[in-house]
This record gives C-alpha cells, sequence and structure tokens, in this order.
C-alpha cells in the first residue's frame, strides 16, 4: 500500500500548462498538468497565488483557507493580468471541494481543518466531435488559429464567458470549406444548431451543425457534433430527405454526410426518407433507434432496391451513425474465380479471389445461378433468401466442389462461396456387403442418379440444391429413403439375407451405411443407444444470501437470496425412478391433512383420502405410501435453492441445474421498489395441477460421436420463467458507488473516436478472425422466451435533492436524457411493462460455442430493443419488434410462448424419451382489464401528487402505492383509508407545513410553509380519491393473483464504527423497526439494541436513552414513553427477579395525575433482565474521545 500524508491543501491542475504556486513572492512548487500537487503544511493557511509557468503574466490574486471553506463546492475567479498591455489576461477558474476521504475519524472534534483540493479549471474547452478537421480563431486574437484534427478538444484560458466569439472553419466536407460564427454565453440550451455556409462558384449551400454546451462549475465544454453521421457503402447514389431537408450522398464519398432534422423541429420524433439512384421515395423511417437494424425498401421503375439500415450510437454518446449497405452481399473465400448471376436475368457479376460485391435483385425468382471457372457443367442455382449453413456444390471431377453458405439476418444478408472441407458433404454413402449394389437419387429427380458397387463408398451431395432434400435408394427389391437429420437402425431384406441400414454422425460427417455383418452393426449401434449412468454426482444448496455493502457510507445496498421452496410431497413412482413432487393441489391437500395429524401427537399410522386415493401417514413421517390403485412411496420435502447433477457414462454425459428462486431486494431506506428481481407466480388456476417449477432450469445431454473430438449436444433446453424487475435512480446510484469510476481522459476519448471513424472505413464488414474454436453439432437447442416485467421510477425515494447534486446526475442517466431529448421522447416513470422475448431454436446445426452465444445473445437483446422503443418510448422501429422474420423453413422458429407452460424434461426423461404434455391454461381475463383500469388512474394520481409541492406527502403516497394490496377487502380498506389520509394530511398541512418549514429556514422558510400548506390543502384530497379507485382496482387484480414477495431480511445494521460483523437478525429488525416508527421521526437515533417483552410490547435502547414501544393491531408501532440517559436520577436496577426499575427526573404528565418518578418494566424471565440491564450500562458508557 502507499500511504500518502499531506496538509489538508491539494491542488489539481486540469489545465494543459504547468502552473506555479507561490505563498507570497516564494515559489511552492509547480502543480503539473492533471497531477496533483500538495500544498506544504507550513503554509496551507497562508495567502496563495498562482500563474502559468514562464509566461509573461503577473500572479493572481490571493486566495486563503477561509475563502476556500466558504466557496466549498462554488467557482471562484481569479485573473493573471499580463505584462504585455496588448495581450488578454490569463483566467483560471478555481473550484474549492472537500476532498472524499475514505473514512474521517468518528470522532474529529470541532476545530480540525478539513482536507479539500482546488481545481484549477480553463474557462472554455472546445471539443470537436465531427468526422472533419476545424480550425477557428477567437474575436480579438486574430493572430492565432487553431486547428482541431477530429476527435480532440483545445482549452481556451484567454477569454471570459460571454465574450468569446469564435470564427468557424469546417475543413474539406463534400470536398469544400465551410464557414461560422459562434457565440458563447453562459446560459444557452443543452444542444444549439448554429449553420455553416459554402461558397462554391455554382451556389451557395447551408449545413446545420449541432452544439452540446455543458456548464459544470469550474468549466463550460462547447462540443461541436452532428446529430447523425450517415454513411453510404452501397456504391449507389443515395439521397436523405426530411422536412425541408434534402442531402445527396455520392456513391464514391466514403466519408460520412452530416444530417441534421430542421433546428426548428429537432426535438420532434423525426422521420426521414431514402431514394436510391433512379428510385421512388422510400416509406418514411426513424433513425434515432439506436442498436435497431432493418431493411428498407424503394422502388424504382425496374426493379425495388433493397437496403440494409444500423443505426449505432458513437463512442460519445450524442451522435447516432447511421450506415446504408446492400441488403445482399456476395462473398467469395474460395480459390476460384466464380461469376453469379439472377435466375432469369441475363447479366453476369464476377467474383475475384477474396472479393466482395454488392447484389441487386431484379425480379422475384430468388434463385442465384452460380458458375465456377473452368467448370463445363450448367450453372448451379442456389435460393439466396433462405438461410442454409452449408450446401456443398458439385463441380466435375478435377474441381470438387465448393460450399455455398446463405445467411440472413434483419438488414442483410451475405452469400459467401468458400472452399471444401471435411464434413461438408451431405452423406457418406458405405456399402459394406458382399455382392449388392446400392442405387440413389435425389428424390425431385425423376432417374436414377448413380449406383454403387460393394465394397464402395462415396460422397454425395444434391444434384439439385433447390430441389427436395431427402435422398431415395434401392437394394434389390427394397427401397427408401434418407434425410439429413435423423439417425436410422433399420434391417431390410434382400431375397434370403437381411442388411442392416444404419445413419448416424462420424464428427461432422452425416454417414449411411449398408452392411452384412451383424458385429458392425452391433458397434455402431452401441455408440448410438442410451446409456445408464456410471457416475452420478449430486449438489445441492438449501439457500445461498449475498450482501452487497458500500462500506464507505456504511449501508447494506442490496441483498440478494437464492431460496429453496415450502414443503413438496414427493412420490417415486417406480422402484429404480426418482422421487417427483406431486401437483401443487395435492401438496396442499396432504399437508393440512398431516398437520392435523401430527398436531395430535398419533402414536399410530392413519389413512387419509386423496382424491379417492387412499394415502397412509406415519407419526415419524418415514415409510409413508399411497396404498391404491399401486402402492406408491411419498414423503415431505422441499426443493433446494440450487442443484447441479452430473451423470457420465462411456458416450454420454448430462448436466441438469436448477435454481429454485431469486430475489433480490433494495435494502435501502425508503427504497421506492423494495424487490428489485423475483419471479412471479404464475395464476393458481394454471399451478394447481401441475409440480412446483424451479425459477431457471437447465437440462443438458452430450454425446460423443463416433471416434471423433466433437460433441453432440442431444438435447440442451433453457426455461426460465416470468420475473419481475423494478428499479429506482436510487438503488442504480447505489450499485453505481459500489463500483469504482475508470477517470476519463482525453486520450482514451480521442482512442474512441478514432475506432467509430475506422468502423466506417472499412469497405465491407468482413468477417473477423476465423473462429478456431471447436464445432459442435446442436440436434435440438432450446432457450425459453423470456417474459420480464419491468417497472422504472425516476426518483430515487429519501432525500433527492441531496442525490441528484452527488451524482451529478450519474453521466450515462445524463447522456441518456440528453439522447432521448434529441429524439422527441421523454423518460417516464414506466409501471409493469411487458417485454415479451420470442424463444431461440436450433435443430441440427453445426456451431462453435462462442458463435452461438453471440448469436443467443443476438437474438435476447436486439428484440428487447425494438420493444423498449415501442412500449417505453413509443417509437417506430424497422421491422417488427416481435419476433424476428426468420422463416419457418432454417430451423430458428421466433415464436412466443408463455414460460409456465414451457416443459423442460431432465436428462433421464429425455433419454427415456417421455414426451410431457402440459395443460395450457390460461387464467385471470378479470385480472387482464382491472390491470388496465389501474394503471391509468395512478397515473392521474401521480399529476395530483406531484402538485402537492411537499416531498413528504409525494414519498408517502409512493410507498403507500408500492405496498400493492394483499386482496379484495384490503385493496377497498386501503382505498378507503386513501382518501381519508388524503383529507387529514390536506387540513393538518396549513397547520403543520409552516413549523417544518421555519426550523429548516427561520423567517422566510415560516411564510414559504404557510403558501405549501394552503396549496396542500388544496390538492391533498383529490389525490386521495384517484388513489382510492387505483388502490380498489389493484384490489381486484390481486385477488385473482397468487401471494405476495415476502422480504427475506431487513437490512445489516453498522455499529458506529462501520465494521461489517455476521449478520445479527436482532440489530437488524431492531433497527428497522426504530426507523419507520412513526412516520421516521426516531430516524435520526442510533440503534443500539432491544429486547421484546410480550408479543406487543418492546424495550428498546438507543444511544441517547430508552424508549418503551407496543405494536398497534395494524402493525404500525408507537413510542409509549422514553427517556434520555441525561435524565436518569440513579443506575437502573433489578427488584423481583424479572422487574426492571428506572429512577429518572420527575415529569407532571397532566393537570390530574401524580408526579412520575421513572418506570417499571417486567420481562419474561430474570435472564431478559439481566441481560437488558449489561447492555444499558454498555450502551451508557462513554464513547473513547481521541
Amino acid at each position: 500500500k502507499k500511504v500518502t500524508i499531506r496538509s489538508p491543501v491539494q491542488i489539481k491542475n486540469h489545465f494543459s500548462i504547468p502552473i506555479s504556486v507561490f505563498e507570497g513572492d516564494t515559489l511552492l512548487g509547480i502543480a503539473s498538468p492533471e497531477n496533483e500537487f500538495n500544498i506544504p503544511l507550513a503554509s496551507y493557511r497562508s495567502s496563495l497565488s498562482l500563474v502559468p509557468e514562464d509566461q509573461d503574466y503577473q500572479l493572481c490574486e490571493g486566495i486563503d483557507f477561509e475563502e476556500i471553506i466558504k466557496y466549498d463546492g462554488q467557482l471562484l475567479k481569479k485573473k493573471c493580468r499580463s505584462t504585455n498591455p496588448s495581450k488578454k489576461s490569463f483566467v483560471i477558474n478555481i473550484v474549492p471541494e472537500k476532498d472524499n476521504l475514505a473514512s474521517l475519524s468518528v470522532y474529529s472534534e470541532d476545530g480540525w481543518d478539513l482536507p479539500y483540493v482546488l481545481h484549477l479549471w480553463p474557462p472554455i474547452l472546445i471539443r470537436n466531435l465531427l468526422p472533419y478537421k476545424v480550425a477557428y480563431y477567437i474575436e480579438g486574437i486574430e493572430n492565432t488559429v487553431v486547428t482541431l484534427s477530429e476527435g480532440h478538444s483545445s482549452q481556451i484560458y484567454n477569454v471570459e464567458m460571454d465574450q468569446a466569439k469564435l470564427h468557424l472553419k469546417l475543413l474539406d466536407y463534400l470536398n469544400h470549406d465551410w464557414k461560422s460564427e459562434f457565440y458563447i454565453r453562459s446560459s444557452q440550451q443543452d444542444i444549439n444548431f448554429i449553420n455553416f455556409t459554402c461558397l462554391t462558384e455554382m451556389e451557395k449551400s447551408d449545413l446545420d451543425i449541432a452544439i452540446h454546451m455543458t456548464y459544470n462549475t469550474g468549466q463550460t465544454v462547447v462540443a461541436f457534433h452532428s446529430p447523425y453521421w450517415m454513411v453510404n457503402k452501397t456504391n449507389r447514389m443515395l439521397q436523405y430527405k426530411a422536412d425541408g431537408i434534402h442531402r445527396k450522398h455520392p456513391p464514391n464519398y466514403t466519408k460520412p454526410v452530416l444530417f441534421s432534422f430542421q433546428p426548428n423541429h429537432f426535438f420532434n420524433n423525426n422521420k426521414v426518407q431514402l431514394m436510391v439512384t433512379d428510385s421512388e421515395l422510400s416509406d418514411q423511417f426513424s433513425i434515432d433507434t439506436v442498436g435497431s437494424h432493418g431493411a428498407i425498401r424503394c422502388k424504382g421503375l425496374k426493379m425495388e432496391y433493397q437496403v440494409g439500415v444500423t443505426i449505432n450510437l458513437s463512442s460519445f454518446n450524442i451522435t447516432r451513425i447511421v450506415t446504408f449497405i446492400p441488403f445482399y452481399m456476395i462473398k467469395n473465400k474460395s480459390k476460384y474465380h466464380i461469376s453469379v448471376a439472377e435466375e432469369g436475368s441475363d447479366k453476369w457479376l464476377s467474383l475475384d479471389l477474396e472479393q466482395s460485391i454488392p447484389f441487386w435483385p431484379e425480379n422475384a425468382s430468388n434463385i442465384l445461378l452460380i458458375q465456377v471457372e473452368r467448370s463445363e457443367d450448367p450453372p448451379k442455382r442456389i435460393y439466396f433468401n433462405k438461410q442454409d449453413n452449408c450446401i456443398l456444390l458439385r463441380l466435375n471431377n478435377e474441381l470438387g466442389g465448393i460450399i455455398a453458405e446463405v445467411n440472413l439476418a434483419e438488414h442483410s444478408t451475405v452469400i459467401t462461396f468458400s472452399d471444401y472441407h471435411d464434413g461438408a458433404a451431405t452423406f457418406l454413402l458405405i456399402n459394406h456387403t458382399k455382392s449388392d449394389p446400392v442405387q440413389y437419387n435425389q428424390s425431385s429427380l425423376g432417374e436414377i442418379e448413380d449406383s454403387l458397387p460393394p465394397g464402395k463408398a462415396v460422397y454425395y451431395t444434391w444434384a439439385d440444391p433447390v430441389g427436395s432434400r431427402k435422398l431415395k435408394w434401392s437394394c434389390g427389391q427394397s427401397y427408401g429413403e434418407v434425410t439429413h437429420k435423423d439417425d436410422m437402425m433399420t434391417p431390410i431384406s434382400v431375397g434370403k439375407k437381411t442388411i442392416y441400414l444404419v445413419s448416424f454422425f462420424e464428427g461432422l460427417q452425416r454417414i449411411i451405411l449398408f452392411t452384412e455383418d451383424p458385429r458392425v452393426f452391433k458397434v455402431t449401434y452401441e455408440s448410438e443407444k442410451a446409456e445408464l449412468a456410471e457416475l452420478e454426482v449430486v449438489l445441492a444448496l438449501q439457500d445461498v444470501g449475498i450482501s452487497l455493502v458500500n462500506n464507505y457510507t456504511k449501508q447494506e445496498v442490496a441483498y440478494i437470496g437464492i431460496t429453496s421452496s415450502d414443503v413438496v410431497w414427493e412420490a417415486k413412482p417406480k422402484k429404480k425412478a426418482r422421487w417427483k413432487p406431486m401437483s401443487v393441489k395435492h401438496t396442499e391437500k396432504l399437508e393440512k391433512e398431516f398437520r392435523e395429524y401430527t398436531e395430535a401427537s398419533p402414536l399410530e399410522d392413519k389413512v387419509v383420502e386423496l382424491d379417492n386415493i387412499p394415502v397412509r401417514l406415519t407419526p415419524s413421517g418415514n415409510d409413508m405410501k399411497i396404498l391404491q390403485p399401486h402402492v406408491i412411496p411419498v414423503r415431505r420435502n422441499y426443493l433446494p435453492a440450487l442443484k447441479v447433477e452430473y451423470n457420465t457414462s462411456a458416450h454420454q454425459s448430462s448436466f441438469r441445474i436448477q435454481i429454485y428462486r431469486i430475489q433480490i431486494q433494495n435494502q435501502i431506506h425508503g427504497a421506492i421498489f423494495p424487490f428489485v428481481f423475483y419471479p412471479i407466480k404464475p395464476p393458481r388456476s394454471v399451478t394447481m395441477d401441475s409440480a412446483p417449477k424451479p425459477f431457471t432450469d437447465v437440462s443438458i445431454v452430450m454425446r460423443s460421436a463416433g471416434h471423433s473430438q466433437i460433441s453432440r449436444i442431444k438435447y440442451f433446453k433453457v426455461l426460465i420463467q416470468e420475473m419481475d424487475l423494478s428499479l429506482d435512480l436510487g438503488f442504480v446510484y447505489a450499485l453505481a458507488d459500489l463500483v469504482t469510476k475508470a477517470e476519463v481522459t482525453e486520450k482514451t476519448e480521442v482512442e474512441h473516436f478514432h475506432k467509430d471513424v475506422e468502423a466506417f472505413e472499412q469497405e465491407y464488414e468482413v468477417v473477423s478472425s476465423v473462429d478456431q474454436s471447436q464445432v459442435n453439432l446442436f440436434e435440438y437447442f432450446h432457450i425459453s422466451p423470456i417474459k420480464l416485467h419491468l417497472s422504472v421510477s425516476l426518483s430515487s425515494g429519501r432525500d433527492e435533492a441531496k442525490d441528484s447534486e452527488q451524482h451529478g446526475g450519474l453521466i450515462p442517466v445524463h447522456s441518456l436524457n440528453l439522447l432521448l431529448k434529441s429524439i422527441g421522447a421523454t423518460l417516464t416513470d414506466v409501471q409493469d411493462v411487458v417485454f415479451k422475448l420470442a424463444f431461440f431454436e436450433l435443430n441440427y446445426q453445426f456451431h462453435t460455442t462462442s458463435e452461438l452465444q453471440s448469436e443467443v445473445i443476438r437474438h435476447y437483446s436486439k428484440q428487447a430493443i425494438k420493444q423498449m422503443y415501442v412500449l417505453i418510448l413509443g417509437l417506430d422501429v424497422l421491422g417488427n419488434p416481435f419476433g424476428l422474420i426468420r422463416e419457418f423453413s432454417e430451423g430458428v422458429e421466433a415464436f412466443f410462448y408463455e414460460p409456465y407452460q414451457g416443459a423442460i424434461q431432465g436428462p433421464e426423461e429425455f433419454v427415456e424419451g417421455m414426451a410431457l404434455g402440459l395443460k395450457a391454461l390460461v387464467g385471470g381475463a378479470v385480472g387482464g382489464l382491472a390491470g388496465a383500469a389501474s394503471k391509468i388512474t395512478s397515473a392521474m394520481a401521480k399529476g395530483v401528487a406531484a402538485m402537492t409541492m411537499d416531498e413528504d406527502y409525494q414519498q408517502k403516497r409512493r410507498e403507500a402505492m408500492n405496498k400493492q394490496p394483499a386482496g379484495l377487502r384490503e385493496g377497498i380498506t386501503r382505498g378507503g383509508k386513501g382518501l381519508v389520509s388524503g383529507f387529514v394530511s390536506g387540513i393538518t398541512g396549513i397547520v403543520t407545513k409552516p413549523i417544518k418549514g421555519a426550523q429548516k429556514e427561520g423567517a422566510a422558510g415560516f411564510f414559504k410553509g404557510v403558501g405549501k400548506g394552503l396549496v396542500g390543502a388544496v390538492t391533498r384530497p383529490t389525490g386521495g380519491i384517484i388513489d382510492m379507485a387505483s388502490s380498489t382496482f389493484q384490489g381486484i387484480k390481486r385477488a385473482t393473483e397468487t401471494s405476495e414477495v415476502e422480504s427475506l431480511r431487513p437490512p445489516r445494521f453498522f455499529n458506529e464504527d462501520g465494521v461489517i460483523r455476521p449478520y445479527r437478525l436482532r440489530d437488524g429488525s431492531g433497527n428497522q423497526m426504530l426507523q419507520v416508527m412513526e412516520n421516521g421521526r426516531f430516524a435520526k437515533y442510533k440503534y443500539f439494541t432491544h429486547v421484546m417483552i410480550n408479543k406487543t410490547d418492546m424495550f428498546m435502547i438507543t444511544r441517547r436513552g430508552v424508549l418503551f414501544v407496543t405494536k398497534g393491531t395494524f402493525g404500525q408501532l408507537t413510542c409509549e414513553w422514553q427517556y434520555t440517559f441525561d435524565e436518569f436520577t440513579k443506575e437502573p436496577f433489578i427488584v423481583h427477579g424479572r422487574r426492571l426499575r428506572i429512577e429518572a427526573k420527575e415529569r407532571v404528565k397532566s393537570v390530574f395525575h401524580a408526579k412520575e418518578f421513572g418506570k417499571i418494566v417486567n420481562f419474561k424471565t430474570p435472564e431478559d433482565a439481566r441481560w437488558i440491564l449489561t447492555k444499558l450500562e454498555e450502551a451508557r458508557e462513554p464513547s473513547p474521545r481521541l
């Protein structure tokens, strides 16, 4: 570790030039750029002066420690006058900030000087975020012209704000220079526009460039950017048209065209239209939906142009990079020259080695003709609009074959030609018979293609790739068909003898074997058939909890619990089978019977009826059985939180991973959503007849494919149940605080910018380096749909004002807001928006693991992004937000089903080949309707609550609304409560607000408070009425749903020393009660310990004194009486063994009662009394002083 001992003042210089620090006339040292400079201990209270190193400036006026403390977090302007009268002075902006050390001593007394950092900022920073160079000079300093290259920035320190006028020149854009000017003022909008003009011999044209202004305390950042960069990779003339704007993009101009909508419409939801070469205008489309891709069609005279559009965000967030590519691309990676044409057209395009060309189909045949050099055959035909991973094209003998691949995406289709590799042929036919030739042909062709003599083998690929994908064979009198997907093992009789036909995979190659030798058949069969496990490893964890703690702020941010199920009853249908959970309905019935039975502490067995089936219960719980129609053992058990099973045998291995339930809770006090993440229970009508399902279930069966290294994934299924994610900003901020943020330097910014630029300078996307990892065969791969309920709240609960200042609005949130603002959308609170992401499935496809992984991530993230734009921001996206556009035929279907209807097979069941049908019951039509109504009324009440300017009311309302009512009755009572509390707090507002105001801000606060109180009286009750409707509606909805989420544990309690100790439930719950008691009246007290006296009363010790607390019938806590330790007149003592006597200064309770000198508390046991007495002594020990 490195320990720095320094004085309380440190200087951080953000200028690009060194600055000297003086005390009077003595030089203390030089603060170099972006480094920290510590003031010597002897000098930090003197007056300090600054001056830029070795330039002809005088010292600026001094700054002393008092001034630093006074201006904490504010701006101090200092000027160094120039010795040369014609030069302007050098401006230094100083911002002192308290240094946030890991921990200040708990016991720091007053009179210590807190540490400060002085930030020295140049007043103005200019950033060039355009992909072109910009030159500028400042009016009044004409002789220095600065040229800023792409992505760079420069500091201006000899002009003040509001006096700076820039003269700008944009260099070499569309082969011309453009001019403009800009005043830097102190109160401009976030985004402004300036107009650049260009005078050519022909005409005067203009261009809008956007300026993003950021006003930080010490520095104003002026960033020149263009809202959109249009990149044209189509090799054709493109024209973009929007309201009043028309831009041409020549085919040979590779740099981006800077595009912007008209400045006065900029904040609307804008659309653009496209023209290709000679086409008409396309339909309007949005270019704001970052991360979403699609295709645009433009009708031409002879043909329809299809252009792919990708929209990406630049590294600096305020520019969208829109790239136009031809929808069809053809790449040649083979070793031959190839020419292609569309069927029905006579235009042949030739491809050299390693060349990529755009392809613009003219008619609707969808078939591509392929001719390879030196090949005598007629051209080969393939479909170019169907996904196909590997079509081997048959060439004549000396050429062999080449592989064609067709890859579809939403915004492009890439057709690639490559050389033959092992396993590319569709079949390897082996005739291992003694004397029988085998004849074969593609089933869509009439005549026999060829005959395979005995003892020979041949590679086969389709004669006509557009024909059927079945191979017909005949041998003697027998005949049949084989396909590429199906394993086969069938005996065929030919005359007197039996020939075996075996179809299997060896590595990547599908082999069709005809053999008479039963031993060969047996060997191939052995390696294919299902096997019993030889080794089985099972790991089960009952409960796992992870606590995320920020030890600087001493708070637990989140608690992640992976928890087990409630009691389940399991049955074991067959002798060797596994225990299987019974349905929810049966479990509930048996559990009820068993509870009643055991409460009577029985001695003999009892037989109970379960749907007319007798079940025998035993006192010990062992050896319980279903008696008829078959004897089946049953047992009481629970499903563990996490269970991993691994089985292995000679040719196969299998995994099963189950996570029963994950719940993430927000442990920050006053959180808007206490539960961040939890699985949603499906409606009871659906679950009653099925066994309880884990939240995540993964089942995998793998086989080795013959003698090769390649794995065959026979079965891979992931089932994820419906879930809920609720985020509020406070939680997001707290998580961000847990992660240390990387400093962004100018160097990294420039590097990122250059990456943006490189991205569009590449000719066409060439697939990155070849993936060398192992290819696997996935026979069946399925990941269930994902159904996610999302709620987002933009308020952070608790003290919001404090929060937003502290984080400067957290950079990503800020840039997100800016981005949304620029597309005319605003982010608002979102309640229960449902994302439905279609499932992902593959059948018989070869992939490397990394390829598959990126494919899966892309599948879900694309849909999620599109649905986010449609559902949350209400924007239009290219393509269909639900599901993908892939067709049915290519092994990837995109559909959605309710996750709880998904059936998953354990490895054994799969191996046994049991297919589970599941009743797809959909319940809760009423629930759906009520939900919609509830959302609408909620939104109304939210508006009214915002009208009540007081934060406490809004906070309480949010908390109350987020406690969802538990059922119809409570919904209606809570609705009623809402109405009453609305009126009550409306009327009390007038009385109580002014006092609060006066406490906070003195006399002015008092009057402000009165104003607030009156507004409160006007608006609060209406809020109550609207809430009542909403609450009641939610009650109806809840009655049709199942039980609620419960907290796993109260937030962790920290002692004053901030040390993290093992979690104690007593401390956690006690501190939580202290926080919420009487609406937070005691929240500032420091909790010490508490003890329950009986079911409703407890005795609580804080650092200041003691409280006697009772719990009301509705669970509300009230403090009956309290004494501070200063009021004690003598040490507490115990009388009669279990009574604690506290004597304290007298208090007159009321006119009629006698004076009171303390209290007596009765505990359950003498141990409780003695324990609390020692705790009282500990709490009163004075804390050690430094």
